[in-house]
């Protein structure tokens, strides 16, 4: 399984700002609150069948979603609110996870893993 973390900062009335710690390399994207963020799965992703995007709170994992590569179909997971988050294959062939409608609740650290095997939540 691999993994990407990214770090999102929510600032109330303020900014976002969203971290990406990949490899070495670092992201960073400053939103407004009440607007979107897209975040990059910079993983491979040739020939996987599902990506997965985890938030953690506190250093304990909570899967938001999956994405069923094969029929470009994006599953949550119980208690998410349909509209919050989604993914996506960009045009550059590079899957992103959105999160609308930004709010201090949505800090934390985000990751994203694929694999070709999904086994339930």
């Amino acid at each position: 399984m691999l993994r990407a973390p990214v770090l999102l900062l929510v600032f109330l009335a303020l900014v976002t700002q969203v971290s990406s710690n990949m490899e070495g390399d670092r992201m960073s994207i400053t939103r407004a609150a009440g607007s979107s963020a897209v975040i990059p799965c910079d993983l491979p992703t040739q020939n996987i069948k599902y990506i997965h995007w985890y938030k953690f709170q506190e250093g304990i994992p909570r899967r938001l979603l999956y994405y069923d590569v094969s029929y470009s179909k994006v599953v949550l997971e119980s208690g998410i609110s349909p509209g919050k988050y989604h993914c996506y294959e960009g045009t550059d062939k590079i899957y992103k996870f959105v999160i609308s409608s930004l709010q201090e609740s949505d800090s934390g650290v985000y990751h994203c893993a694929v694999w070709e095997k999904h086994i339930g939540s």
